[in-house]
């Protein structure tokens, strides 16, 4: 396997895992606009010539970065991607001096939960009808 920083040439493959794995229907725009802001909490993981996962954040302020997407192929589940993505998506952040890391989870995506929960998150709050099927989310942080 291999872990990279997304590349524009990634897009429809990143949008295509998006939309099927997150259960939202994402702008393919969103993808390249916000990458700017932070190239380097964008990265992908590549099997053979396939990306298989992604994770996707951006540093909030100075102290702080938020995952907006991490997503890995459902065919490519319980291989340890996601946690490869999140280590490096953490390192990267430490190197930034991040103190804390905070996402967004849907209340019914229990498998999520249960991953984030192991690499440290903690449930800080609700917030409904977050989703555009009008589902809650959870909102998770940890520290590093």
């Amino acid at each position: 396997m291999q872990l990279r920083k997304f590349q524009r040439r990634d897009l429809p493959r990143i949008y295509e895992l998006a939309c099927t794995s997150l259960s939202e229907n994402y702008s393919p725009s969103i993808f390249l606009d916000i990458s700017h802001y932070w190239p380097e909490g964008f990265m992908v993981l590549e099997s053979g010539n396939e990306i298989v996962g992604f994770v996707f954040g951006i540093v909030m302020s100075a102290m702080d970065a938020r995952i907006l997407m991490l997503a890995v192929d459902a065919r490519a589940r319980d291989r340890g991607i996601g946690t490869v993505l999140y280590n490096e998506f953490r390192k990267e952040c430490a190197k930034m001096g991040v103190h804390t890391i905070t996402l967004e989870v849907r209340v019914s995506n229990t498998p999520a939960i249960h991953f984030y929960e192991k690499n440290g998150f903690q449930m800080v709050g609700r917030l409904d009808k977050y989703y555009s099927n009008g589902e809650d989310a959870f909102r998770m942080q940890t520290f590093l």
